[in-house]
């Protein structure tokens, strides 16, 4: 067994693709590291590129594959882990020089499940970087483990759902899986680790370092994959109610599914907009925060449950101008 297993899904980054190995390649830790690189198809010159880079380096495994998205090649990855440990790296990201190094010391000494860290994020080509840090989460789970029974339920509101953004013990996702073909597949992902992790702790050091607005980014996406936003809070409801958290994190839940509901609504394209709010009309969900306690729901996520309301009530054409207007929260 070797002690970490870092997965790296590919697909035609071959501007970013070097940078991205060489900053885990480079990493300070001493222990053993494999780097399971899993080519998804590319049509550039990104599995060239990575051929290259496992024939200089042993400890990169890369695999090629027809293009299945990125929970397939994730998917694939994690069939073949062997380390104690598993991070996830997206192939456009770069760690920090010592993440691995930090993350495997503080995962060790409290024998964790799982470790959420830190991160910065910033666009292409540009020295301006926002960190992502959860100070509230900070001031009260420094150094303390946690886990879906002892914590507050804002830790499900505020950490992530992005996979990147934890170091897990490989022996509690080696069975799970990705929903196959689906965007937004870390939401039902987190749901599954955090159900099932015993010993979770939160380590607030920015180790990742998370591109934004790239040009052909699969997280841009304003398409007909937009609608995968259903598919996916509909799997973690699921997960939720099978694992007999669902009434807990309910408000979170809706609270967190109307928010990305309004913004996607905003951002999808013009020709599938009429469609999108016809789905949302058709939801059986509760969205009347009235039913919820006043602190469960953040602000955003009361108006966004105002929004589905009104939509709800309303034809599209009176929908579409009202809000285009920005007049319902008025």
């Amino acid at each position: 067994m070797t002690d970490i297993s870092v997965i790296v899904p590919i697909y035609n980054v071959e501007n970013y693709l070097r940078k991205c190995l060489d900053s885990i390649i480079e990493q300070t830790f001493t222990g053993e590291f494999e780097v399971i690189c899993v080519d998804d198809g590319s049509t550039d010159k990104s599995g060239e590129i990575l051929d290259k880079y496992a024939k200089r380096y042993p400890n990169i495994k890369a695999i090629h594959q027809n293009n299945q998205g990125l929970s397939g090649a994730r998917n694939t990855a994690i069939k073949h882990i062997t380390g104690k440990y598993t991070m996830f790296v997206d192939s456009d990201d770069f760690l920090k020089k010592d993440a691995m190094a930090k993350l495997y010391e503080y995962a060790e000494e409290r024998k964790a499940d799982l470790v959420v860290f830190d991160h910065v994020l910033g666009e292409e080509g540009s020295e301006k970087v926002a960190r992502h840090h959860f100070k509230n989460i900070a001031e009260k789970y420094n150094d303390i483990p946690f886990n879906i029974d002892t914590a507050d339920t804002l830790i499900y509101r505020y950490f992530p759902p992005a996979v990147w953004a934890k170091f897990y013990l490989s022996d509690i996702i080696k069975d799970l899986r990705f929903e196959y073909g689906m965007f937004y597949e870390d939401i039902p992902y987190w749901a599954f680790v955090y159900t099932r992790a015993k010993k979770v702790y939160y380590y607030p050091k920015p180790l990742y370092f998370y591109t934004i607005k790239r040009s052909g980014a699969i997280s841009k996406a304003n398409g007909i994959k937009s609608f995968d936003l259903f598919r996916s809070f509909s799997l973690t409801e699921n997960i939720l109610r099978e694992a007999g958290y669902f009434e807990k994190f309910k408000a979170i839940h809706y609270g967190h599914y109307a928010f990305n509901l309004v913004n996607k609504m905003r951002e999808i394209k013009p020709e599938l907009r009429k469609e999108f709010i016809e789905t949302i009309k058709k939801l059986d969900i509760i969205t009347d925060f009235n039913a919820f306690g006043e602190e469960e729901l953040h602000p955003v996520e009361k108006n966004a449950m105002i929004i589905i309301n009104y939509i709800k009530e309303h034809d599209f054409e009176t929908t579409d101008k009202t809000l285009k207007s920005n007049s319902i929260l008025e």
